[in-house]
């Protein structure tokens, strides 16, 4: 028998099945991935990963910091968003809504929140191609829930001869790779966030190895330090959040800051 399983759903709804199966065969059960609802709780061990709301929140500050610093004034804008339903990505857009809410008493609005149907630049490309142009002369920043997404975008603009950063502003918020990364350090895309798949991955085998090593698991959540890994001789909570860590843009964010002893640069890859 196993001593744990770690599960990465692709839909926290779908999980429910997997999860009913496993914790009825009462093997230890920890989730990445996708934030469980609270009514999952009795399903799993231990959450380990990101904090997908947090993301969007970081993206609106980020968008923010970003006009603030290029001297625009932030009108109406446009969201691509990724797979239809897909959890993590709705509870990034409410972190976004609600940041640009707390942002911009007054209001400002969302022209088109549309799902792009998959991840990569490709797709936010695509998207980008019928929302921009639909759009045009209402909107001067894009918000693609990661970083290929809003590149994506990005280069649609380019080629309705839109300006990024003049124009119209575009953040993602969730570094992906060194096309993405490169977009960031010269100003096309706003600022980042290291949202690691290593760091994640990583959190959740802590997460069932501090559970398998004292039997114990704390109610709440926490957000894991950036500094190093916990002990896996205390016991997790039940939620425990990843460092999600803005970077500012200059290259120099990239190679100094770091999370569990690896820089900004070796965790910004998804490839």
């Amino acid at each position: 028998d196993p001593l744990g399983i770690v599960l990465n759903p692709v839909s926290g709804a779908a999980a429910v099945a997997s999860e009913l199966a496993i914790t009825s065969a009462e093997i230890p059960l920890v989730l990445l991935n996708q934030v469980p609802s609270a009514e999952q709780g009795a399903l799993f061990v231990a959450y380990g990963g990101v904090n997908d709301y947090l993301s969007g929140v970081n993206a609106a500050q980020l968008l923010v910091a970003g006009a603030e610093k290029a001297g625009v004034t932030l009108g109406d804008g446009l969201v691509v968003n990724t797979v239809a339903g897909h959890t993590a990505a709705q509870q990034r857009v409410q972190g976004f809504r609600d940041e640009m809410a707390r942002s911009f008493p007054d209001g400002v609005s969302i022209l088109a929140d549309v799902n792009s149907g998959g991840f990569l630049e490709n797709e936010g490309y695509s998207i980008g191609s019928q929302i921009i142009p639909a759009n045009a002369g209402k909107f001067n920043w894009v918000y693609g829930v990661n970083d290929a997404l809003a590149y994506g975008a990005m280069r649609a603009a380019k080629e309705s001869g839109l300006e990024p950063g003049k124009d119209a502003l575009f953040v993602g918020g969730t570094c992906m790779n060194a096309t993405t990364n490169e977009a960031v350090m010269n100003g096309e895309l706003v600022g980042t966030s290291i949202q690691s798949p290593y760091i994640e991955g990583a959190a959740a085998m802590w997460a069932l190895a501090a559970y398998l090593n004292t039997g114990e698991v704390v109610d709440g959540e926490t957000n894991l330090s950036p500094e190093a890994p916990p002990s896996i001789d205390e016991p997790p909570y039940k939620w425990n959040f990843m460092p999600n860590t803005m970077l500012d843009g200059s290259p120099a964010s990239y190679e100094q800051t770091k999370i569990w002893g690896k820089s900004a640069s070796e965790l910004c890859d998804y490839n």
